[in-house]
């Protein structure tokens, strides 16, 4: 299976777990940080769809950039989403887990492409 179709699958398990969660926030903050929350996370997706469907090398890795940008954004949220006491500590560090696994992924396939361009 292709690294891009496992960052994708990825995603899309945090993104599920992420809106259950902030459908859970109190109904102010669900309007204002969880729609964040939910913004970022299919920022993040629109990123990973993007760099899958463009087939230029720079392009590429400036969609994984934002997409490592967006990453960062997303775990700030979410602190700020704990330190609200709107998530639990376990359920932080569970999502962070599964964000920086996303990261990696990210990284890997980055360093990819970043070896195809010093090729040609």
């Amino acid at each position: 299976m292709k690294q891009e179709s496992i960052i994708h699958t990825k995603m899309l398990e945090v993104i599920q777990w992420l809106f259950a969660k902030v459908n859970v926030f109190p109904k102010k903050q669900r309007f204002v940080l969880g729609q964040q929350i939910e913004n970022s996370s299919l920022k993040c997706l629109r990123f990973i769809v993007e760099a899958n469907s463009t087939r230029k090398t720079d392009d590429v890795l400036m969609k994984l950039e934002l997409l490592n940008i967006e990453l960062e954004v997303l775990r700030d949220l979410l602190r700020v989403a704990y330190e609200m006491e709107f998530i639990k500590a376990s359920s932080l560090q569970y999502i962070i887990v599964q964000i920086d696994e996303v990261g990696k992924m990210r990284g890997g396939w980055s360093k990819r492409y970043s070896l195809l361009k010093s090729d040609s």
